[in-house]
């Protein structure tokens, strides 16, 4: 059964950032020295497992943000494809930290309990007001490991 858009918006899957050259030397040689004293000290499947992370996220990090489409309906909350249903989700924030705005859904899983949705062509506040609707406003910050990777440019 089809449901009918509250608010809808098309927004990246995360910020992007040009990467340098310089960013991917510098990735390089971190990883290559914490590899190399994870082998001096006999850490050997510690040391290719920080080999093989870091080339994970560079390939992720080096691939421009996909813009998806965003629909907040009345069962709950489509990013691309994958509905997030209200009853799985325990509350929102509205981040105006760093722009773009940022909605912050705190969820019930155990393995996704803090869902990211970028804002960028809707209202903040149209936004806001169509979610307390259906779910409690609580304030909610990023974790700092976000913040990190974001401010590395990953």
């Amino acid at each position: 059964m089809a449901t009918e858009a509250l608010i809808s918006w098309n927004a990246p899957t995360h910020t992007y950032r040009e990467k340098t050259t310089d960013w991917y030397w510098s990735v390089g040689i971190i990883t290559l020295a914490i590899a190399v004293v994870c082998f001096i000290f006999s850490q050997v499947l510690t040391g290719i497992f920080v080999i093989v992370a870091a080339i994970t996220l560079v390939l992720h990090a080096s691939k421009p943000a996909k813009v998806v489409y965003h629909e907040i309906n009345d069962r709950g909350i489509i990013v691309d494809s994958v509905l997030y249903p209200f009853l799985s989700l325990e509350s929102f924030w509205i981040s105006h930290e760093i722009k773009p705005d940022k909605i912050l859904l705190k969820s019930h899983k155990t393995f996704m309990p803090l869902i990211v949705i970028l804002i960028e062509e809707a209202d903040p506040e149209e936004v806001r007001e169509v979610l307390l609707k259906y779910i409690a406003e609580t304030e909610h910050h990023q974790q700092l490991l976000n913040h990190a990777f974001e401010w590395l440019g990953f």
